[in-house]
């Protein structure tokens, strides 16, 4: 790295964290400013890149109407930090309405990004009450620059840090959908996005998913005018059902450099239909779904298979929106794949219309400090001659390199890099092994990851092991019950 990069490292670090600094003296909570950073960033991305439409349209001998300009524009509104009591005043009497209301005289219109932007601001506010507070945050946010490579890629890294500390301290609030970055990674790594792709998260949370998918193509290849194109517009796919998550997600986006991702806020679960056109389906969908969820009894109606669980439904929700040729890779709670009743017809339906080729089996705790449940990643495709699974392997992740407690230190012998190295070739060794579609039909379809070369350990597992096998089969007996609740319920 050259001395001027580190030094812009340091500057834009330290600017962040004086806007958070101010932030705090102000009293502001830490989930709290992470949205106020989080709409700030998203005005002054979005009036660097109106300015470079601007410059491009010129060069070309174009016209064009910026979409907030003169003084809504933040080039117009943020430089009056002079008069910091005006300044606040204009954003919360005049700005704000301007980017929520549906009146065509005051508002932005009705078009797609009209839509986004009152998304966004109908669901967000401002937590700094007076003005010389507001104005020292914004004089910080002004110093970054989202055209600049350099600034873009560490505030992507303090944003997720941001984000992955809020959720750490608020557990049910953002933990819910915060996915540790390693484990995106290698799910990534394995269904191998390409240039073209239409890749989506049924529910994208902070978007960590498309974003490390948008990383991977670029990494991967010299695209071309076109490509770039399409990457930016037509791409990304996602639906969030969370507001304050949605404006996260969107931001996160615009950090790894796609402004056009098609983002929607709803409940995937109830726009959800068994009958996708094929022209409307996804070369790649990577999710990490809620799980522990209920849903309405009439909703179910939706689906090919009922059930009252959203993790089950969702599953369905992603073989219906998987096109032919297609590769998905899905965080799941261990439950799905042993249970009976409709987890065990969707696994058969799976199994049927889809090649299971993978399953990494993930420790209890890796999901702490948010969950202790047992999760696995299951990988699937959709083959263009529509064949099923011929066979599945398994891969049994014990150290994923973290502590499986609620600090999560770093930890020597993670064994991602080895299930990454494994994988393609499927490799049988002491944590992988093979079983044939018929095996698995004979073991009812149960796919939970029951490590063949592992006879009498139990009795040397460590103490907090056996302590988080134990919560992980109570967890299973709750889910169990609440199944049968909702069967009899009916």
């Amino acid at each position: 790295m050259s001395t001027q990069t580190d030094h812009r490292r340091q500057e834009v670090q330290q600017a962040v964290k004086n806007a958070c600094d101010q932030l705090n003296q102000e009293g502001v909570d830490a989930r709290n400013y992470v949205e106020q950073l989080a709409w700030l960033f998203f005005l002054k991305a979005f009036d660097e890149s109106e300015a470079r439409r601007e410059e491009e349209a010129a060069f070309d001998d174009k016209p064009y109407e910026r979409r907030l300009k003169g003084e809504f524009a933040w080039s117009g509104w943020a430089k009056n930090t002079d008069h910091p009591d005006d300044m606040l005043r204009f954003v919360e009497t005049q700005l704000w309405p301007k980017l929520t209301s549906n009146d065509p005289k005051i508002g932005l219109g009705d078009d797609a990004m009209a839509q986004r932007f009152r998304r966004v601001f109908e669901n967000v506010r401002n937590y700094c009450r007076r003005g010389s507070s507001f104005a020292r945050v914004v004089q910080q946010v002004d110093r970054l620059h989202f055209s600049s490579s350099t600034d873009v890629i560490v505030l992507s890294e303090i944003y997720e840090d941001l984000l992955k500390r809020v959720a750490a301290d608020s557990a049910g609030y953002a933990g819910e959908f915060y996915t540790q970055r390693h484990i995106i990674r290698a799910m990534v790594e394995v269904v191998k996005p390409k240039p073209g792709d239409k890749v989506y998260d049924p529910c994208f949370g902070t978007a960590g998913f498309l974003g490390e998918a948008a990383d991977y193509i670029r990494r991967h290849g010299n695209l071309s005018g076109e490509q770039l194109g399409i990457l930016q517009d037509n791409s990304f796919f996602g639906i969030e059902l969370k507001p304050l998550t949605y404006l996260l997600g969107t931001m996160n986006m615009i950090l790894h450099g796609i402004e056009g991702a098609n983002l929607e806020l709803a409940n995937t679960l109830e726009v959800h239909t068994a009958n996708v056109a094929e022209a409307s389906r996804y070369d790649v969908i990577l999710s990490n779904p809620p799980y522990g969820g209920k849903m309405a009894s009439d909703l179910e109606t939706n689906f090919q298979i009922r059930s009252a669980a959203t993790e089950c439904l969702f599953v369905q929700h992603i073989m219906a929106n998987l096109a032919k040729g297609g590769r998905a890779a899905v965080v799941i709670p261990e439950g799905v794949l042993f249970r009976g009743g409709p987890d065990q017809k969707v696994r058969k339906l799976l199994l049927e219309h889809f090649d299971v080729h993978t399953i990494l089996s993930l420790p209890a705790g890796c999901f702490l400090p948010y969950t202790g449940v047992k999760t696995n990643v299951i990988f699937f495709d959709r083959k263009t001659d529509g064949s099923g699974t011929q066979s599945v392997w398994f891969y049994d992740l014990t150290n994923d390199g973290f502590e499986l407690k609620q600090t999560r230190k770093p930890i020597a012998g993670g064994q991602l890099p080895d299930f990454l190295a494994k994988q393609s070739s499927r490799e049988v060794s002491e944590n992988s092994w093979l079983l044939t579609i018929n095996e698995i039909a004979e073991r009812g379809y149960d796919l939970s990851a029951k490590n063949p070369t592992q006879k009498a350990e139990d009795e040397h597992r460590p103490v907090l092991e056996l302590v988080q096998s134990v919560k992980a089969k109570e967890e299973r007996i709750l889910d169990l019950l609440s199944e049968l609740e909702a069967i009899l319920a009916r």
